[in-house]
């Protein structure tokens, strides 16, 4: 058997690709799609179905894994989670991804918890009429989207608490709006702002194009630069004209930088010195402790831009505390 693992093998009890066997759930090479290259952003089956960089793909049509999927997050709502960021969105039918919310208000007696919330990674190109602005184009995240909420039986408050990344803030805000349409009250409430971001920590990446309106401190932007957007994030988002009641969600990342080449993380798990075997060349990172009741921000190894003090002023001003 082919794997994307570039190897000839086979699981030794099902005969079929170990890479998709995962017991413990339970997960089966049935539960997902065939191997499919995605090569296209504009084609819904490339999107739904293709292997994401070589990733095994979920067949979320099927009723056992939403099933699976909305028993692990109640399990994370149980030890204390409030919501969730749900990573390559896109790549899921709009309709899978109704179904599993929905089984998930069913699983919680019939109602989401008042401080619920989820924001779905939607990224926006040439695909964005596909994905945002017609809702009627089968594969829509928009109105298309809230629509198949409701019947549903998600409620208005509960569907504006499934949230969507604006992926067109800053340069394109309204790219990121239902419909596209002009911000305004209702058309920003669903909608989740911020200007970095964690899948923009490659050197070269560009799944994201701010050109002069955002910057992200791992491509060539430097603090002072970095920090005035995160600023204006509070202060005067693009696409707002009413700063007070626009965008009721926008999110700072705190994170870290790469060291020496590494793109590891510093949590002593990336450190060379672990390393046994193929070990020329390695990049490592050394293990840095991520807590500091010192830091002030921008400390050169942590991106704590949650604890700059302007940043902060920034917030709180926008917040009224």
């Amino acid at each position: 058997m082919y794997t994307q693992g570039y190897t000839y093998s086979c699981g030794e009890n099902t005969h079929l690709p170990p890479s998709q066997e995962f017991p413990a759930v339970p997960y089966g090479p049935t539960d997902f799609h065939c191997e499919r290259v995605l090569n296209s952003w504009t084609d819904p089956l490339d999107l739904n179905a293709g292997w994401l960089t070589g990733l095994v793909d979920l067949n979320t049509e099927k009723d056992n894994v939403r099933e699976r999927i909305a028993d692990y997050l109640v399990d994370l709502l149980s030890i204390g989670f409030s919501g969730f960021r749900v990573d390559a969105a896109k790549h899921m039918r709009p309709e899978d991804l109704v179904a599993i919310f929905a089984k998930l208000k069913a699983k919680l007696g019939g109602s989401l918890p008042e401080d619920f919330i989820t924001w779905w990674e939607v990224l926006l190109g040439g695909e964005a009429d596909l994905l945002m602005c017609n809702a009627a184009s089968g594969y829509n995240y928009g109105a298309g989207l809230e629509a198949q909420l409701k019947t549903a039986g998600l409620s208005v408050e509960e569907v504006q608490k499934l949230k969507i990344w604006n992926s067109g803030y800053p340069k394109e805000p309204n790219k990121g709006l239902a419909g596209c349409d002009s911000p305004g009250p209702n058309a920003t409430i669903r909608s989740v702002i911020q200007n970095d971001d964690a899948d923009q920590q490659m050197p070269g990446s560009s799944s994201r194009d701010m050109q002069s309106q955002g910057c992200v401190l791992i491509k060539d932007c430097d603090e002072a630069s970095h920090r005035a957007f995160e600023v204006k994030l509070f202060s005067n988002p693009n696409g707002a004209s009413d700063n007070d009641n626009q965008y009721p969600i926008r999110v700072v990342l705190s994170s870290f930088y790469f060291q020496d080449g590494s793109m590891g993380i510093p949590d002593g798990l990336s450190d060379c010195t672990l390393c046994t075997t193929n070990c020329k060349g390695c990049q490592g990172t050394k293990y840095i402790k991520a807590y500091d009741a010192d830091s002030k921000g921008y400390d050169k190894t942590y991106t704590r831009v949650h604890r700059d003090a302007a940043i902060v002023s920034a917030m709180q001003k926008w917040m009224k505390i």
